[in-house]
């Protein structure tokens, strides 16, 4: 006959009183223990699964945190490169509607120039408009320019500053087949009201 198995609740072990006596009782399972096992996996169930959870949640926030902030130093970056290739533009328009003139086009190219700058420079220009076409008619000026290159040396969200190489084939009374010249200009830059102008132009050497 198989041995007699009992599994009891009581914090004491019982042994069933015909089976002890018969010699048949050879498994006694405490429920104590039992309930004990039970327990303790209980337990790590509640600390474990929430501590896991947890870390995952951290997980899931840190590599958003991370995300944005990536995507927040690209948009920066990408920001500056449109600005700095706007800035280059205007900058290289500038310099070679400086030395783009002619005695026919005299109006058109002098407000190009006024157009695209600002400030006391702007000034120079307007008071310069008075008799300039008769100026550049009298010499029989014609001058056609071209930015070779040009690079910014310094740039943020208000100025920056700008050299470029020019050349231009001059012509006028006493060089009429045309002579070419080259300059190197420092522009200095300004954003107005979200529009970059030049606010002052050197020639270095």
């Amino acid at each position: 006959m198989a041995g007699a198995i009992r599994v009891t609740t009581e914090s004491d072990v019982e042994v069933d009183p015909a089976a002890a006596e018969s010699g048949e009782a050879d498994t006694v399972i405490s429920g104590r223990s039992y309930e004990s096992e039970e327990a303790k996996a209980g337990l790590r169930s509640r600390f474990v699964i929430p501590a896991v959870v947890a870390f995952l949640v951290l997980v899931i926030v840190i590599a958003a945190a991370i995300g944005s902030i990536s995507a927040i130093a690209a948009g920066t970056a990408s920001d500056a490169d449109a600005r700095d290739r706007q800035i280059l533009n205007v900058a290289s328009g500038m310099a070679a509607n400086l030395v783009t003139l002619g005695k026919d086009n005299a109006d058109a190219d002098l407000s190009r120039v006024i157009d695209g700058t600002t400030g006391d420079f702007r000034e120079q220009f307007v008071s310069a408009a008075v008799g300039f076409g008769e100026l550049l008619a009298e010499g029989g000026v014609e001058s056609v320019g071209e930015v070779k290159s040009a690079g910014i040396v310094d740039s943020n969200d208000e100025t920056a500053i700008v050299l470029a190489a020019v050349t231009s084939t001059v012509k006028n009374n006493e060089a009429p087949t045309g002579e070419v010249r080259v300059y190197r200009m420092k522009l200095t830059l300004a954003d107005i009201e979200g529009k970059w102008l030049v606010s002052n132009v050197e020639f270095v050497a």
